[in-house]
């Protein structure tokens, strides 16, 4: 299935945070590093119909609290608004 977000919208693959610690210590989710960041899978174009600089398969940072959560086969996905996109990491 092919997810195309609307507007100024990218559709994220979050990278799963460690839950536990090399040396086998767990680590409770409200402990865990706050950094968001994940694999783009779609991009959306702003409203003039021009494409985003954003590309399928870059690893980004994000933040924000607008996220939409959503799961597609099985596979957790995030909807961020273009604005919460922190930095491309190259």
């Amino acid at each position: 299935m092919e997810i195309i977000p609307i507007g100024e919208r990218v559709l994220i693959k979050p990278i799963k945070k460690e839950e536990v610690t090399k040396s086998g210590i767990y680590i409770p989710e409200t402990a865990r590093e706050g950094r968001k960041e994940g694999t783009v899978v779609a991009v959306g174009q702003r409203d003039d119909g021009s494409g985003l600089p954003l590309n399928k398969g870059d690893h980004v940072l994000y933040g924000g609290y607008s996220a939409d959560t959503v799961e597609i086969d099985s596979e957790t996905y995030v909807f961020v608004p273009y604005k919460d996109i922190l930095a491309k990491i190259a």
